[in-house]
């Protein structure tokens, strides 16, 4: 195929996020949707009718498929390795859903596959792609900020009261920790993306009463091995709202779902703060990120390289909420040379 045609891709799991990411392949301009697989037939026929292609009565008979060059995996998160695995052994390129599995062991065990198999692999973890945090990196970068001494980054939505008992939102086995593999995950990554490798997490979780049968929050102090302190947090039984706090010598800036970005100076007084207009808002700059993970792994398909988030990137943010498991768990502080080795 020539680098200008489109990437050919096939869905594995058509619920609500299985549409939101078909929606962003066809808006990156970079993607061709050309069917989709899950067990319910409805739902099959609801998708190949809304996305004018074809409904597989299998996963097999979907790697089977020579039309589909990529795999889009969102499926419920116990599923993940095995169907990376199939998809990868069939030739595949994947974009798969976080987390990417339910270990650390069992998420190299799908990069070793993908890198043996020469596929692509890229990860749905597309909070660095959001445009109020690449303007972050962009500030950060230029020095901005200065020298930042502190983040905090947080979370939170309603799913641990709304979810239901039938959703693997509610389940402890597909999503121990309440929001960490949710939402949290997300944060791991665009953390590592804006101050480099997390070094060590000391983490509680804790059950408040809320009807789930996971935890209803968790945090985490992190420790970067830039020197760099970290928060991270998240609840399952709030606002939606997310927030991220960046403290430099010069400035902090305050990232968040209600607005744009401010920028308070440390010149100024504790209520003068400096609107950043980025042009959209969280919503808009959310669609746009999902756009661009296609765009991106087309490009790579098409023409080499490796995505931006890929499957080292997976392993990292997963292994930091295994880490936040472990030290909740454990109650002490794990590293994460620990968690990458033994996980």
């Amino acid at each position: 195929m020539s680098n200008n045609d489109p990437l050919k891709v096939a869905f594995l799991g058509l619920g609500w996020w299985g549409e939101v990411l078909a929606d962003a392949a066809l808006a990156s301009g970079a993607a061709e949707i050309v069917g989709g697989f899950a067990r319910t037939p409805a739902t099959r026929d609801g998708f190949s009718a809304k996305y004018g292609c074809r409904g597989y009565d299998s996963m097999e008979s979907l790697l089977a498929d020579p039309n589909a060059e990529t795999v889009v995996i969102a499926t419920p998160n116990s599923g993940h390795k095995q169907q990376a695995l199939a998809a990868a052994r069939a030739g595949k390129h994947i974009h798969m859903e976080k987390p990417m599995a339910l270990s650390v062991s069992d998420a190299k065990e799908i990069v070793t596959a993908c890198r043996e198999a020469g596929v692509k692999l890229a990860l749905g973890q597309n909070f660095r792609r959001w445009p109020m945090f690449r303007r972050a990196k962009e500030m950060i970068d230029a020095g901005e900020l200065g020298t930042v001494s502190l983040v905090s980054a947080h979370f939170s939505n309603t799913l641990g009261l709304t979810a239901g008992k039938g959703s693997d939102r509610w389940d402890p086995v597909e999503n121990p920790g309440g929001p960490l593999y949710s939402y949290t995950i997300h944060l791991a990554d665009l953390l590592e993306a804006l101050f480099g490798e997390i070094e060590s997490v000391d983490a509680a979780a804790g059950k408040v009463g809320g009807p789930s049968g996971t935890d209803d929050a968790a945090a985490g102090v992190l420790r970067f091995s830039s020197g760099v302190v970290g928060a991270l947090t998240g609840s399952y039984m709030a606002a939606f709202r997310v927030g991220v706090l960046i403290e430099g010598t010069k400035a902090t800036l305050s990232l968040t779902s209600g607005g744009m970005p401010t920028l308070q100076r440390l010149e100024g007084a504790m209520g003068d703060a400096e609107e950043i207009d980025i042009g959209v808002g969280m919503v808009a700059g959310r669609e746009l990120a999902n756009a661009e993970q296609f765009t991106d792994l087309a490009r790579c398909v098409r023409e080499g390289g490796e995505p931006e988030v890929g499957g080292e990137q997976g392993v990292r943010a997963l292994g930091v909420m295994r880490a936040m498991l472990l030290s909740h768990a454990e109650r002490r502080a794990v590293t994460m040379e620990e968690i990458l080795d033994n996980d």
